[in-house]
């Protein structure tokens, strides 16, 4: 069984280590050392997984993102 806390401290344990790495459901569970059994929980471990990363300070996410292109200054 894996809590919402253990994709916690999976995410923020990857993130640590590289804070650009492609976070995957297999990559949690490989993290954890687990591995799903039916499949089904693929969907909740994805979604929380995001949730933890976007809350993250050295997530990908937090990273302003602007095209070259862009006229407009980043929204804070």
């Amino acid at each position: 069984m894996i809590t919402s806390q253990d994709i916690h401290e999976a995410v923020s344990a990857l993130r640590t280590k590289d804070p650009f790495v492609v976070l995957t459901p297999g990559l949690i569970y490989r993290t954890l050392g687990k591995r799903p059994v039916c499949g089904n929980c693929m969907p909740l471990v994805a979604k929380l997984m995001v949730g933890y990363d976007e809350e993250g300070p050295s997530s990908a996410a937090s990273f302003p993102h602007r095209s070259p292109f862009d006229d407009t200054p980043p929204a804070d």
